[in-house]
């Protein structure tokens, strides 16, 4: 029984030292970088990534009241001091700017109530929070 196990074992370790990556073994120098950018197109390393960072979704309007009820992803990163802070809704297929809100302080969970500012949102659109203003 012992001697199985050893076995076992041994073939298990002699497996993984050839599946360091896709390659096989690893490399002491690791990958050579590669380019997937076709000529005339900027290179990844090159592209920034979106000042636009994802609160939620719209969950309900009322635009009689100028109120906006936000679904907030369990996953958005939000900053300390929301209240006030200006947000934009925004059509989830094209991007296309719905409207602009305000953050009011009624955060309750994944819920957070806004104050219509300007605009039509409608239920569904994705909410993002407008970067500050830079130099």
């Amino acid at each position: 029984m012992r001697r199985v196990v050893l076995i076992a074992c041994g073939l298990a370790l002699a497996g993984c030292a050839g599946c360091a990556g896709p390659g096989g073994p690893a490399s002491a120098t690791g990958p050579s970088p590669v380019s997937v950018s076709p000529p005339g197109i900027p290179a990844i390393s090159r592209l920034k990534p979106s000042p636009f960072l994802e609160v939620g979704r719209v969950l309900a309007v009322d635009p009689a009241a100028h109120t906006v009820i936000v679904d907030v992803s369990p996953y958005a990163v939000l900053p300390g001091n929301l209240t006030g802070r200006m947000l934009l809704a925004r059509n989830p297929g094209d991007l296309r700017p719905t409207g602009r809100l305000q953050a009011s302080p009624y955060l309750r969970g994944l819920t957070l109530g806004t104050r219509l500012i300007e605009g039509q949102p409608v239920v569904g659109d994705e909410v993002v929070l407008v970067p500050p203003a830079g130099p």
